[in-house]
């Protein structure tokens, strides 16, 4: 079962940033883009929610997890992710972003006392070290002091996609922790989405944005490519893979995401891959497997 989920996340993921750079290059602002986003994939999850007769009253603490969840998860982070990938191709947004291992893993031993297992930091370490190998073939390509300067794009695109990357591996360790309570994971998405959306308007209004949309064919359809097929589907089994195994082998999911997001790059967007990007993601594979292997709880499917 978990290693079915894991399926489900690499590939709902690793095809949404190509998506996302679709919605970016638009003229309706990142944080509206968001909104909308959230809004659609909670509005589609409290439909499935009444047609399966779920119950959707809670405590009132249950609202107060699922709102820091949402400022984390489906506010703050994407508005990061989606203002990255104004700056970079989404491919490399990808890569920076699976850096969200080792944020996971260090964020949890701070914030909430769990032990660093040292299978799983070998694993994560060979993991982005063959990110970094990706990465560093990207930056040959360029001027290094260019590439480097506090006003290029690429340190704008860096610094906003290890910044989503920080909030995202919080919010994911607050999320493992309440599922650990047995909240039910469906009525929390769809909760959790809901206030995000809502706080990205709020942060749309203080700024001065005007909510917008765009009728076209692209931005329309890669709305709903991206709230029920990366939102809906990648966010349900990615929460409950973490609530299985853990927040710091769930988010190892996000260092193989970028391979498929590589290959759409690849294909969409004119990225072309070298002997240092194979040697990279065989190191990837190498530390998947040694995070992986006899480490994920056997369950029932």
């Amino acid at each position: 079962m978990n290693i079915f989920l894991y399926l489900v996340v690499l590939m709902t993921w690793g095809t949404t940033w190509y998506g996302v750079s679709l919605q970016v290059h638009s003229d309706v602002p990142t944080t509206i883009s968001v909104a909308w986003r959230f809004l659609l994939a909670a509005a589609v999850l409290f439909i499935w929610i009444i047609v399966r007769g779920k119950p959707l009253r809670f405590p009132l603490a249950y609202h107060r997890n699922w709102l820091i969840i949402g400022l984390f998860l489906f506010c703050l982070n994407y508005i990061s992710v989606y203002q990255g990938s104004l700056y970079l191709p989404s491919g490399l947004v990808a890569l920076v972003f699976s850096t969200i291992t080792i944020f996971t893993i260090f964020n949890g031993a701070l914030l909430f006392n769990k032990p660093i297992v040292a299978r799983t930091m070998v694993g994560s370490i060979i993991g982005v070290t063959g990110l970094a190998v990706v990465f560093a073939a990207e930056l040959w390509r360029l001027d290094i002091k260019q590439s480097l300067a506090w006003d290029t794009p690429i340190l704008a695109g860096l610094m906003w996609s290890l910044l989503a990357t920080f909030i995202a591996s919080l919010g994911m360790l607050t999320s493992g922790k309440i599922q650990a309570r047995k909240v039910p994971l469906l009525q929390s998405n769809a909760y959790s989405m809901l206030y995000g959306s809502l706080m990205t308007l709020l942060i749309a209004y203080s700024m001065g944005e005007q909510v917008a949309f765009d009728t076209s064919l692209s931005y329309t359809g890669s709305l709903l490519f991206l709230a029920i097929s990366g939102s809906v589907i990648g966010f349900g089994a990615y929460l409950k893979l973490l609530n299985n195994i853990g927040a710091d082998k769930a988010a190892y999911a996000n260092v193989f995401t970028p391979i498929t997001a590589l290959t759409i790059s690849a294909l969409l967007e004119d990225y072309t891959w070298t002997l240092s990007n194979v040697l990279g993601v065989m190191l990837i594979i190498v530390g998947n497997i040694v995070v992986v292997y006899k480490q994920i709880p056997a369950t029932k499917p």
